[in-house]
C-alpha cells in the first residue's frame, strides 16, 4: 500500500516554471532529468500539448512515448507503468494533464525510481507540486488517508505551468482549485476555533499562516480569476491564483507532511468516493472538499462562518449540500458517513466531538440550508 511518513519534510518540487508559453521550455526541462521520456496524459490533454511538446523534446534528444490513459490512479496502474519502464530504459516520467494524471504520474515515477516532471493543463488541485498522491479503486472508490494514499521518499522533479493553456481550461476546474486551496485553511484548524503557537508543532503553525494568506487572497480576487478564466484573459489576478494554487498551496502540503493541513473536509471527499462512487463520479475533488467546508467548519466550532461561505460558494455555482452532488440524504446514508468520519485521524472520538461531528454532517443536508 502507501508508503510510510518519514521524518523528513518534502516540500514539493525542486523546480517550479510559471510563465506564458511555459510548454516550448518544456524539452529542455525534462532534458535535465532524463533523455528517455514516458509521457503520461488523458486524451484532451495530450491533444493540447502533443505538438509542442514533441518538437522541444526532439530539439533536446529526447526520446519520448506518449501513453493515454483514461481510468482512475490505482496502485496496479502505477506499479505496471513502473515496471514499463524498467523493461523500456524510460529515464524520465513525464505527467500532463489533470490531478488524477498528475498523482498516476508521481505513483509510476516512485515505482520506477526515476523523477518526475509534472505539466498540469488545468489547475483543480495542487496534485502537480506536492509529493503524495490520492489513489483509487479500479471503478474510482478513494482508498483515503488511512488505506493507501502514496505518500512519495522525494519531491517532484519539476512543475511547468502554461499559464496560456491555463486561461482556457473550464472555468468549473478553477473554482474547484480555488476551493480545495481556500480549504486548506479552514481544515488546518480542525477542531479548534483558534489556533495558540504555544500548543502546536511549528510546522504546523507555519503551514496554518501560509494557508491564511493564500485564503485572504483568494477570498479577494477568486471571482475576478472565475471570471477571466471564463473569457481567456491572462491577468494577475490569474497569475496569482496559479501561482498560489500549485507552488504555495503544495508548500502548505509539504509543511504539513501532507497531513496536517488536511481533514474532515478532505475525509469527506474520500468518505463520498468510496461509498457513494457511482453517484459522485461527475463531481470534482474541490467541489466535493468545498461543500463538506460546511461540516468542517462548525467542527471547528466557528458555525458563524457557513453562511458567508456558502454564498461566496454559490456565486461559482458550486454544490452545497449532499443532494447537490447526487446523494439521497436518508438517515442511512448519514450513519454511514458518521460511521466513516468517526474512524478517520481527524476526528478525536470524544463524547462532545461525535455529538460535533453528528451536528456537522447535518449540515450538508437540504434542510441546514
Amino acid at each position: 500500500m502507501g508508503v510510510a511518513l518519514d521524518v523528513a519534510y518534502k516540500f514539493g518540487a525542486g523546480r517550479y516554471i510559471q510563465e506564458p508559453n511555459a510548454l516550448d521550455l518544456a524539452g529542455g526541462e525534462i532534458a535535465r532529468f532524463g533523455k528517455r521520456a514516458l509521457i503520461l496524459g488523458g486524451p484532451t490533454a495530450i491533444r493540447i500539448v502533443r505538438e509542442r511538446l514533441s518538437r522541444g523534446l526532439r530539439k533536446y534528444g529526447v526520446q519520448y512515448e506518449f501513453s493515454e490513459y483514461r481510468g482512475y490512479t490505482t496502485y496496479e496502474r502505477a506499479r505496471a507503468y513502473g515496471n514499463y519502464c524498467a523493461e523500456k530504459g524510460f529515464s524520465v516520467v513525464v505527467g500532463v494533464g489533470g490531478g488524477r494524471i498528475m498523482d498516476l504520474a508521481k505513483a509510476a515515477a516512485h515505482c520506477a525510481g526515476l523523477p518526475v516532471v509534472n505539466i498540469p493543463t488545468q489547475a483543480g488541485t495542487c496534485a502537480a507540486y506536492t509529493p503524495m498522491s490520492v489513489m483509487y479503486t479500479p471503478e474510482g472508490g478513494a482508498l483515503g488517508t488511512a488505506e493507501g494514499n502514496f505518500y512519495h521518499s522525494t519531491e517532484v522533479a519539476a512543475v511547468i505551468v502554461d499559464e496560456n493553456i491555463m486561461v482556457y481550461q473550464p472555468p468549473r476546474y478553477a473554482a474547484s482549485g480555488v476551493l480545495d486551496a481556500m480549504a486548506k485553511f479552514i481544515e488546518v484548524q480542525n477542531g479548534r476555533p483558534q489556533m495558540d503557537f504555544d500548543q502546536l508543532n511549528i510546522g504546523l503553525y507555519t503551514a496554518y499562516h501560509l494557508a491564511k494568506y493564500t485564503y485572504e487572497i483568494l477570498d479577494r480576487t477568486c471571482l475576478k480569476v472565475f471570471d477571466d478564466i471564463e473569457h481567456h484573459r491572462l491577468t494577475k489576478e490569474v497569475h496569482d491564483f496559479l501561482f498560489i494554487n500549485f507552488a504555495v498551496t503544495g508548500i502548505i502540503s509539504g509543511i504539513s507532511k501532507a497531513l496536517g493541513q488536511a481533514a474532515l473536509a478532505h475525509d469527506m471527499y474520500y468518505a463520498v468516493r468510496l461509498m457513494f462512487t457511482r453517484e459522485s463520479q461527475g463531481y470534482l475533488h474541490g467541489e466535493i472538499v468545498g461543500a463538506a467546508l460546511a461540516l468542517q467548519l462548525w467542527y471547528n466550532r466557528t458555525p458563524e462562518k457557513i453562511s458567508g461561505f456558502r454564498t461566496f460558494m454559490k456565486q461559482m455555482g458550486m454544490p452545497l449540500t449532499l443532494a447537490s452532488l447526487g446523494i439521497p440524504e436518508t438517515e442511512e446514508n448519514l450513519e454511514r458517513i458518521f460511521e466513516y468520519l468517526k474512524g478517520t485521524l481527524s476526528v478525536d472520538p470524544t463524547p462532545d466531538n461525535l455529538k460535533r461531528l453528528r451536528e456537522g454532517i447535518l449540515q450538508l443536508c437540504e434542510a441546514s440550508m
